[in-house]
């Protein structure tokens, strides 16, 4: 995991972030301090952009990745972040030098078989808790189980929403170039636990359709371990204010990139709207800091008054002896009528309160600050989940050295804090390299000078 923020006003954007990633191999894992995590996208252009989630997106480094799509950009500007943001998602669907159809087709294959192993387990778990209660099941009652899981989990595949920009066609196609792969794959994993009692023509057909919809939708409950956030932010040449796009980005199947837009974690900077505050990844402290309250504790209350407003009305009514039953019921409904709607009007008030109490004087605090006290907030704020993880007992999955940037229209991308793997007293010719490459392509004139590679 990881911890991310952008802190914005009408001035500029501060993006920070730790350096920490989990690389996993099978069930062990281990983390590292030295990730990075925030890129210029265009060493020209006062745009950036931030990796959360995977750091590899089909098997090659978004620090690759995102080098290469700004070697390719060179110059060229966009009016709006949001072109930016689209031509790197258009680069990603098209680049074939990185994204070969094996690359793609291994992709395929891997995610079909994780999904079929989790719909296993989902039954092998169902299965152990009829176990307990009986000795021995039978492969009928497994096979009822079975297909009750994956019915379920079809339906809610069906009502999912399809991603952005699928091609028109693009089921039929996938479920006709994998067919014999899908029924393969299903065959090997699903031996095993049926052995000589396989499923149902009608459960066969249910589990095709969700391995397929898996690549054309998405689902809130399911977080894939190789989803990649990307946050591309600054300013495009038609922006006055600062502007923050968020995708979630998952995979590419037969030239299709499987992505979503996060709209919830967009940010645009305009006259009305002066300031902002963006979490992205492990954002429980800056919410904390934000609203007054660790947000899992206010779900345990919410929880608990919304159990007492539906399950009083029932407790008191039983206790009235003189009712009859049909009028107990229709109070029990009447009461829980009211006492939804009083839940409602208590969260709302709630809600109200940490907005005028807590959410607005941080925001109208931020409208105000310079570049550098952006730079400092953003910092603390990912310093204050580094040390929650670094006192508690959980994995210290945010941790290292923190990389800090300020994004503005006139100064472009500046780094205000930033971690290299070498030591720069020792790597000077890196740096001339860099800037010198740097002037001969911007220098309109033709003249270069030493003073400019300074």
């Amino acid at each position: 995991m990881t911890a991310e923020i952008a802190v914005m006003n009408k001035e500029a954007i501060a993006l920070a972030a730790d350096s920490a990633v989990t690389f996993q191999a099978g069930r062990e894992q281990k983390i590292f301090t030295s990730a990075s995590k925030i890129f210029t996208l265009s060493k020209y252009h006062p745009v950036g952009v931030m990796i959360y989630g995977s750091a590899n997106f089909m098997d090659v480094p978004w620090e690759t990745i995102i080098k290469v799509y700004r070697n390719n950009l060179q110059q060229k500007t966009f009016k709006t972040v949001d072109e930016y943001a689209e031509d790197l998602l258009s680069f990603l669907t098209k680049n074939k030098q990185l994204f070969s159809e094996d690359v793609q087709n291994e992709y395929v294959e891997g995610s079909i078989r994780s999904y079929f192993q989790l719909i296993v387990k989902e039954i092998a778990k169902e299965a152990e808790i009829i176990l307990k209660e009986k000795e021995e099941i039978p492969h009928t009652s497994v096979k009822k189980i079975a297909s009750q899981i994956i019915k379920d989990d079809f339906e809610k595949w069906k009502k999912a929403k399809l991603n952005s920009g699928v091609p028109e066609g693009f089921t039929s196609k996938l479920r006709q170039k994998y067919r014999n792969l899908i029924s393969k794959t299903k065959k090997e994993i699903f031996k095993d636990v049926f052995e000589d009692y396989p499923l149902t023509q009608h459960s066969s057909r249910q589990l095709t359709e969700i391995v397929i919809n898996q690549f054309l939708k998405s689902r809130t409950d399911i977080v894939y371990s190789n989803t990649s956030g990307i946050v591309v932010a600054g300013f495009g040449t038609e922006d006055i204010f600062p502007v923050l796009e968020s995708y979630s980005v998952e995979g590419r199947i037969d030239d299709y990139l499987k992505y979503k837009k996060n709209e919830a974690k967009c940010s645009r900077i305009s006259l009305k709207n002066n300031s902002a505050i963006t979490p992205f990844a492990q954002s429980e402290m800056v919410y904390t800091f934000m609203e007054g309250v660790d947000p899992k504790y206010h779900n345990v209350i919410d929880t608990g008054i919304k159990r007492i407003c539906t399950t009083y009305p029932k407790v008191l009514l039983d206790n009235i002896n003189c009712l009859k039953k049909e009028k107990k019921k229709d109070l029990e409904n009447c009461f829980k009528r009211i006492g939804k709607e009083v839940f409602n009007k208590y969260k709302e008030e709630l809600s109200n309160y940490r907005m005028i109490n807590h959410i607005r004087p941080i925001l109208n605090v931020v409208r105000a600050l310079p570049k550098d006290e952006l730079a400092s907030m953003a910092e603390t704020l990912i310093n204050l989940t580094s040390f929650k993880m670094r006192v508690s007992m959980e994995e210290e999955t945010v941790g290292g050295p923190i990389d800090v940037a300020v994004i503005s229209k006139g100064d472009g991308f500046v780094w205000i804090k930033r971690k290299h793997y070498f030591e720069r007293e020792l790597n000077q010719h890196f740096f001339a390299n860099y800037y010198n490459n740097y002037y001969k392509e911007v220098d309109t004139d033709g003249t270069e000078s030493a003073e400019k590679a300074d």
